[in-house]
């Protein structure tokens, strides 16, 4: 019998255990693809290799004409903004931040992301699921850390779980490296990022999401210059989910900028950054079904 599955938002019949989703632009709400029970499981089903989320920006939107997709909580103007050319199409996003300024201010931190919390459930993840990620980011004018500073970081990339459970995996900018950080460890996935400063670096994370010692993570990129993904760090065997997966909470993506700051004795947040502003662009943000 075929089965009817939905990827991004698009109705698509495939034969049994044929075919994955092709993707597309389509601006349909992935909300369409199934909705979240009391325990926060999605009501979609996927095959793999089904490309659950494609984030193109080709429609020249910081939305991605995708409904539910969230650009930004910062205020500011130029908080989130459309550039061209993108990463390797005609438009990409960017996010800036500049510490001190209450316009690059959201959610109790000096951050400017996008999200897909509330693009549809079929984006979020719980544990069972099996997910690549992928998505390309430029360090725009980034200037390097100055060592006279402390050693802030600045995330570019968030897999997240909702209801204040610790964040599995984020990457980030510490130093003048590339490194991804969870609950109990923190790896260099680019060991000195300058000279890719402006140009288009790519990432690819697999994870297979687990409350038990049973879940991987895979980490792979693609610099400039490379043609192919190099597996950077794999570490497996451990729970990479780190919430309940009750009362609705779930797991989400977040790119864009958020800045680590210090605070002090007051809890005051101090900006001692040697660099102000940050932006950095983001192009091609997928969500893929690995199971």
């Amino acid at each position: 019998m075929n089965k009817r599955f939905l990827c991004f938002g698009t109705p698509l019949v495939v034969l049994s255990f044929a075919t994955a989703c092709t993707k597309t632009n389509n601006p349909a709400a992935l909300q369409a693809a199934g909705s979240i029970t009391a325990t926060g499981r999605a009501t979609a089903f996927f095959t793999a290799g089904d490309t659950i989320l494609n984030v193109s920006y080709e429609n020249g939107t910081t939305s991605s004409g995708i409904t539910g997709l969230n650009p930004t909580n910062a205020p500011a103007p130029d908080a989130a903004y459309m550039i061209t050319p993108g990463g390797n199409s005609n438009y990409a996003i960017a996010h800036k931040v500049t510490l001190g300024d209450t316009g690059y201010y959201s959610n109790e931190a000096w951050r400017s992301e996008s999200d897909a919390d509330m693009a549809g459930a079929a984006a979020r993840f719980l544990p069972g699921d099996e997910r690549r990620y992928e998505f390309s980011v430029y360090l725009k004018d980034w200037e390097e850390w100055n060592s006279a500073n402390p050693a802030y970081g600045d995330n570019i990339f968030q897999l997240k779980v909702s209801g204040g459970a610790l964040v599995p995996v984020r990457i980030l900018t510490k130093r003048n490296a590339i490194v991804t950080r969870n609950t109990s460890f923190q790896d260099n996935l680019v060991a000195d990022f300058r000279s890719y400063i402006n140009q288009w670096i790519h990432f690819r994370i697999d994870v297979k999401w687990a409350d038990t010692n049973t879940g991987y993570l895979k980490i792979y990129t693609r610099l400039p210059g490379q043609t192919s993904y190099n597996l950077v760090l794999e570490r497996n065997n451990y729970a990479t989910y780190t919430g309940t997966g009750l009362q609705g909470q779930h797991g989400y993506i977040k790119w864009g900028v958020y800045r680590e700051a210090g605070k002090d004795a007051a809890g005051n947040v101090i900006i001692g950054d040697n660099v102000l502003t940050r932006i950095a662009f983001h192009d091609d943000i997928r969500i893929i079904a690995l199971n």
